[in-house]
Parts: structure tokens; sequence; C-alpha cells
């Protein structure tokens, strides 16, 4: 029974296939049929060409000079890093995601005009710095356009026609000009209308211009853009897309690279720029403290005229010398610790970049300052390329928000170390004070003056650095990306394709006759059952 059908299947295929066969001449007229759109298509559509460019996002090592160390005490502070250096290894997948954002793209379309297209009736050439009239309108304006503007423009001789309608507002308008350049109001937005190129030689022509917001064509760029890195070992991204025409292919690829530069500057310059007030307001606050420690001594040494050290004096000072360097250099910590904990306690501060103040911990991997400032600067990377309701950016601030705790606790400990450590090192300074009974009152009391002073001058020695630091970093000029191969066109135009043409002549040579054929069998059939049913 299996076999019986399946002889009557491949019967069944035969007869199809000669059926078929006797209408050859149908599938030959379609054949020639075919190659009407095929030469339509390979005569009227433009050739495009694909353009390549590359660039290596270069890592931020900070300017590093030579540090100032406070000695064995500052190993507290280098263990959760307070330091000025890089914030991490880089991440390709967000500098591709600030290549493709739409922010860059419209800055880019922007520059370029390409907001604005031009193209003459029955043509699907969008012309570039050819076409003979220019639309413009103030940049700002530009930048806030929400609504995508439709001009009709026919020249014939003195007499300019134009038809504007907007896409959104549903509204329409005509004018008509004796000449250009001409002033075009409507939908309360000013459009300036003018001859390109010094003037056309052609009199009389008719030209499509349509305006849109750069955000609108940002949305088809990010697709129409190829952004992707050449290798996961390797910070080199390749850019790529596709045009007609290849002075504005290039451009296109070179000015998204030249802003994407840009902006990245524009970041680390603002960034800079918090951390240098920062330290600025912290030196104004030392150098008055400092200069009131040093009137005090001034007086104190006046009045109760001090000029040399005892004898005994210095035999003690001798055996004191070591206690007294670690104690000054516990209490630089310590201060410059409350200092950091006042800063990022205090909420107007809740989601900026930790300044770091010892260069010599700069760039510690896995410190809780460095893990913090990591999460805080990819928070305001995802915030600069989306909104605050984006799921992502919400996990990253209950991230930063966990990463703050960290932060908190490990200053806390820092802080409970440097007291024990202070505590103890007082204890045995006592204990060396308690023998000096000879050493008078005033000179005890002056020892004090000048340990306030010598702390006092640590921590400012310690802000001028990170100072002339970050001052080093905004004076320095180095591009984010180091662009490798500008914008170049390959050498194979991607369309029109012969390829796709071919294809194009056999799927009609196939479809048309055997759908013909097909409606043809079912619609006797029709007529035949409704003869019957008659």
């Amino acid at each position: 029974m299996e076999k019986e059908t399946k002889d009557n299947e491949t019967i069944g295929l035969k007869s199809l296939i000669v059926r078929y066969l006797r209408q050859w001449k149908l599938f030959l007229i379609a054949f020639i049929f075919s190659f009407i759109p095929a030469i339509l298509y390979l005569t009227f559509y433009p050739r495009t060409y694909e353009f390549m460019a590359r660039l290596q996002v270069q890592e931020d090592s900070g300017i590093t000079p030579a540090g100032f160390g406070l000695g064995e005490a500052a190993g507290i502070m280098k263990s959760f890093g307070l330091g000025g250096g890089s914030m991490g290894t880089i991440s390709i997948e967000d500098e591709i995601s600030l290549l493709s954002s739409s922010r860059i793209l419209s800055q880019m379309i922007l520059e370029l005009d390409l907001n604005v297209e031009y193209t003459k009736p029955f043509s699907f050439y969008r012309m570039y710095r050819e076409a003979p009239l220019k639309l413009t309108m103030d940049s700002a304006a530009m930048r806030q356009l929400d609504d995508q503007y439709d001009f009709t423009v026919s020249v014939s001789g003195e007499k300019i026609n134009v038809k504007v309608k907007s896409v959104l507002g549903k509204k329409k308008a005509k004018f008509s000009y004796p000449s250009l350049p001409a002033n075009v109001v409507f939908d309360g937005r000013q459009f300036m209308l003018d001859f390109d190129n010094g003037g056309s030689a052609e009199r009389r022509f008719k030209l499509h211009i349509t305006c849109m917001p750069a955000n609108w064509l940002a949305e088809s760029f990010a697709d129409k853009f190829m952004i992707e890195e050449v290798s996961k070992q390797s910070n080199v991204i390749e850019l790529g897309c596709t045009d007609h025409v290849r002075e504005r292919g290039k451009a296109m690829l070179n000015v998204l690279m030249q802003r994407y530069n840009e902006d990245a500057a524009m970041f680390k310059r603002t960034t800079d720029n918090q951390i240098l007030t920062f330290v600025n307001d912290r030196i104004d606050g030392i150098v008055t403290e400092l200069h009131d420690v040093e009137w005090k001594i001034e007086k104190y040494k006046t009045d109760n005229q001090l000029t040399l050290l005892e004898s005994d004096v210095l035999f003690y000072t001798e055996q004191m010398k070591e206690l007294q360097t670690k104690i000054i250099e516990t209490e630089a910590e310590s201060r410059i610790i409350r200092m950091m904990n006042d800063y990022v306690k205090n909420p107007e501060n809740k989601y900026n970049v930790i300044p770091s103040l010892l260069s010599i911990a700069d760039g510690e991997k896995g410190s809780a300052i460095g893990l913090y400032n990591e999460a805080i600067l990819e928070r305001n990377r995802l915030l600069k390329n989306s909104n605050e309701s984006n799921p992502a950016f919400r996990s990253m601030s209950g991230q930063v928000d966990k990463l703050r705790d960290g932060v908190f606790l490990m200053i806390e400990n820092a802080e409970q170390t440097c007291r024990e450590t202070l505590a103890d090192l007082k204890s045995k300074e006592k204990f060396l004070l308690d023998k000096m009974k000879s050493i008078p009152m005033q000179e005890r009391e002056y020892m004090d003056y000048k340990r306030q002073q010598e702390i006092l001058q640590g921590v400012y020695i310690v802000l001028l650095q990170k100072r002339e630091e970050t001052a080093l970093s905004l004076g320095q000029e180095k591009d984010h990306a180091r662009i490798i191969d500008p914008a170049y066109t390959l050498k194979k135009p991607v369309g029109p394709r012969m390829l796709f043409a071919a294809i194009g002549i056999v799927a009609l040579t196939i479809l048309l006759p055997v759908g013909f054929l097909f409606i043809k069998n079912i619609l006797k059939e029709i007529v035949t059952e409704y003869k019957q049913a008659g």
C-alpha cells in the first residue's frame, strides 16, 4: 500500500512538471519580461559604496609625579585607594554604545546638515552639496526641531513658488517670492531659502527638500552604521557605513570619530574641574588654619622669649624624634580621612566621583574608593545615554548605594585605626614627657603648636600636589581614541549588484508563470463547480 502511494506521488509530480513544460512559451515570455525590472534596477539604483574606519581607545594613565608620602602611616590610606589615577580598565562595549548614541550621531548629523535632504522629482538620489538650493535655520532652533517639514520648491524664471507642510502638525502653506534669498516663516519657525554655491545656472527646476529633527535621523543611522570591536583582546573599534556619495560617506565617519573624541575630552575636563574645585576649597581652609597656627607660634615665642632649646631638651628630643614623626604622620592622616568623610557624607556629593589625595595609591584595582568611583562613572555614562527609568540605570544606582556603604565602613575602620594608633603614640609620648620634668611648661606648649603647624603643612603639601596633578591633566592635549584609519572607500561597490538582478530574473521567471497557471486552474475549477451547481 505504501509503495503504491509513493508511485502515485511520483506520477503526480511528473504530470505536474510535464504540464508546466508544455507552457514553455509562457515561461519564455516571463523570462524576457523579467529583464525589464532588472535593467531598471541596474540603471536607476544609485551606485552605493562601503566606507570603513578604525580607531583605538587609549587608556587614561593619568599624570603621577613623584608622590608625597606620609611614611608608614599612609598604609591605611592606600588600603581604600585614595589616589588620583585611572579608574579602571576600558569597557569597549561602553565606548561602542557612546559612539552609536543618539546624542553623538545627532551632533554629526547637524554638523554635516544631513537632516536637510534634497531630492529631485522621481529620484531616489539624495543630493549632497550639489543641490541648487540650500535651506537653513538658526542652529539652536535646528537642535530643538520636533517636527518634519517637507518643502516643494519650483523655480520658474524670476518666480519662486514654495509649498510647505508639516508631518506631525498636519499644516500646509504656499508662498511665492520674486527672488532669493527668502525668509520662509511657517508654523512659528523661520527657514532661510537661498541658492547654493553662488546661484544656479539652471533657472527652471523643481526640488523637494525635507527638514527633520536630527534625533529622528539618528535612530535610523544607529542601524545603518556598523560599529563593533575588532576582537575581545583589543581596544580597536571598527566603524562602517554605506552611501552613494563618497564624500558624504567618508565625512560621516570622520566627523563621528571627531565628535566622539571631543565628547570624551569634555567629560574628562568636567571631572578634573570638579576635583580641582574640591582641592582649591580645601587648600583655602588649610592656608587659613596654618596662618593662625604660625601667628600663635610667633606670639608665644615673643611672650615667653623663646629662642634656642636647652641642652636637656636636645637630649630627650633625639629620643622622641621618631615618635614625634609618627604622631605627625598619624594626625595628618586622620585629618585627611575626616576631610574625605565630610565630603562623602555631604548629600550634594552623593553621585560625584570621590577625589583622591594620595597619588602613591593611584589606580589600585579592587579598593573601596576605586570600585565606588568606577560605579559612579558607569552610572553617569548610562544617564547620558538613557534616562533614570532605565532598568540598567536603576540597577547601577543600587550598586552605587551598596558600594557607598562599603566606603563609609572603610573610612570608619580607618578612623578607628588612626585613633588607636594615635592613642598608643601619645601614651608613649607622655611617658617620655614625664621624664622631662626639668623642661618648662612653655616649651611643652610650644611643641604642641609646632606639631599642629607640621600637621597642617603635611596636609597642605598633599593638596598642592593633587592640584598640580589635576592642572597638568587638564592641560594635557590627548585624544581619547587614536584614529588608526581615517574613513576610506572600499574598492568594490555594494550596489547595485548583478547578483540581486540575476536572482530577481530567476524568481520572476518561475513565480509569474506558476502563479498565473495556478490562478487560472483555480478559476477554471470554480467556474466548473458553479455551472454544475446551476
